[in-house]
């Protein structure tokens, strides 16, 4: 998290980002690039101890945890901040298991997490902010270039 950007500062004042699963890994990463490029971010997690370790390592003047419904963590982002003007998804979550011995509530688990909580931002993003006014949304997905071996 010490690299400078390539990017001005400031690039980004007056912008406002949603990072899901910005507590850890490369989402806090993203976090840490549009804080510095002068962003307001609001990171989400499914787990409030990652969001509070992420806030206090960034320093930066980052909300409490919204409620766990993406409305109301699209709607406490606008009303806070008055717009979004980017979406990052990249929270997401696997388990290591091979396809025979994974249950269906296993299944749904992860499809729930990286399929249809990303839909669900996604759509409630645009339609609250983003169909009137534009932004950018980023989707990320790690399929390590042929597949993760042990995992369906």
């Amino acid at each position: 998290m010490a690299a400078s950007s390539v990017f001005r500062t400031g690039l980004f004042n007056h912008k406002v980002a949603i990072v899901t699963g910005g507590g850890t890994g490369i989402g806090k990463a993203i976090t840490a690039e549009l804080l510095q490029l002068g962003c307001k971010v609001v990171i989400s997690s499914r787990k409030v101890e990652r969001l509070e370790a992420a806030a206090e390592e960034l320093r930066a003047n980052i909300p409490a945890p919204s409620p766990a419904s993406v409305r109301s963590l699209v709607s406490a982002v606008l009303e806070q901040h008055g717009r979004i003007d980017f979406l990052v998804n990249n929270g997401g979550g696997q388990f290591s298991s091979p396809v025979a011995a994974m249950s269906a509530k296993g299944w749904k688990a992860v499809i729930d997490t990286n399929l249809t909580g990303t839909f669900h931002c996604c759509k409630e993003v645009y339609m609250a902010w983003m169909k009137d006014h534009g932004g950018a949304i980023v989707n990320i997905v790690a399929d390590m270039w042929k597949g993760f071996p042990g995992m369906a």
